[in-house]
């Protein structure tokens, strides 16, 4: 009877042992990775300044081309009215109809670059509106770890006192 209540015991110290030295490692993990997570999350705040930085000065760049897109507009039809009233010098009205060519495919290059721009913008904000649910997923996931790192932390420190080793 008592090799078996010794072998009970022997047992039961072992498996408080193996218990210990899990939640010590759980402690110790929760400890990192509560670090990592708020390092983590002030660099997802940076990366969305950043991002709504860009988005704004691709826009800025958009309201430009627009501009420079109706400047363009304007100097082919100034082209065309001059090239109407040369006709009595042949060589010049062939090189202002060469412009005016040149100037309508600028004009054309132009929208299409307007529209790249404006699809652009549209997916620098859908990215920074990610951008944002990832920073709050962060930070849920930090307020996590730090809870958890509370609830054992506590328990387990007060059981580190009264182990022997």
């Amino acid at each position: 009877m008592f090799p078996s209540l010794f072998a009970f015991v022997v047992l039961a110290a072992y498996g408080f042992f193996l218990i210990f030295s899990l939640v010590e490692d759980v402690d110790r993990m929760a400890d990192t990775v509560y670090l990592n997570m708020g390092f983590m999350s002030e660099r997802m705040g940076q990366i969305s300044q950043n991002i709504d930085a860009l988005t704004g000065t691709v826009r800025d760049i958009s309201i430009n081309l627009d501009d420079l897109t109706g400047t363009v507009t304007a100097m082919n039809s100034t082209v065309l009215t001059i090239s109407g009233q040369m006709s009595t010098m042949p060589p010049m009205l062939e090189q202002m109809e060469d412009i005016s060519f040149h100037i309508q495919a600028m004009d054309l290059s132009m929208e299409s670059l307007e529209t790249d721009i404006g699809t652009m913008t549209r997916s620098m904000q859908t990215m920074n509106t990610q951008m944002a649910a990832i920073t709050s997923a962060t930070q849920h996931i930090s307020g996590n770890v730090s809870g958890l790192n509370q609830s054992i932390g506590r328990p387990m420190n007060f059981m580190n006192s009264m182990m022997p080793w």
